[in-house]
């Protein structure tokens, strides 16, 4: 039972970093995309 609960907590703690991870790139990636493109785009015209 030592070993089982071991392993769901490194499981959990694994599955909470993956997650987050995933939801930060998630919210950041789209962002510094958008960002790029308007100064991109903001040099092109000026």
């Amino acid at each position: 039972m030592f070993k089982s609960d071991i392993g769901r907590t490194i499981a959990a703690i694994a599955c909470t970093i993956v997650f987050s991870a995933t939801c930060v790139a998630g919210a950041v990636g789209p962002a510094a995309t958008h960002h790029a493109a308007t100064v991109s785009a903001a040099r092109q015209t000026a």
